[in-house]
């Protein structure tokens, strides 16, 4: 499946207003691809939105539990917003099989 997660923080907790932790949050981010490997999650896009502390993710994965060990690797505390998403051509096909079955 796939997940649109929104991932936010505080300034109070930022790494970038504190260089002290900076060096655990980087070091979580190099291993991310190999905790997915481990976990079964695929990264499509990770994006973070500074200044702003938020930062952005879509994600695959079979269960809501290795997404979550995989967010939670990242060595900052957030709050997470997880929706599960589809492509559009999912939707699309959602929608034909969604008419065919009101024309029965």
């Amino acid at each position: 499946m796939l997940f649109h997660v929104t991932m936010t923080h505080t300034a109070g907790n930022c790494p970038g207003y504190h260089v002290d932790t900076m060096p655990q949050f980087i070091a979580s981010l190099d291993k991310l691809e190999q905790v997915g490997k481990e976990l079964g999650v695929k990264a499509h896009a990770l994006l973070w939105g500074a200044p702003d502390h938020v930062a952005f993710a879509v994600l695959e994965a079979e269960s809501v539990s290795a997404l979550a060990r995989y967010l939670t690797s990242i060595a900052l505390a957030q709050e997470f917003k997880i929706t599960p998403v589809e492509h559009v051509s999912e939707l699309m096909e959602t929608g034909k099989a969604m008419i065919a079955r009101a024309k029965k």
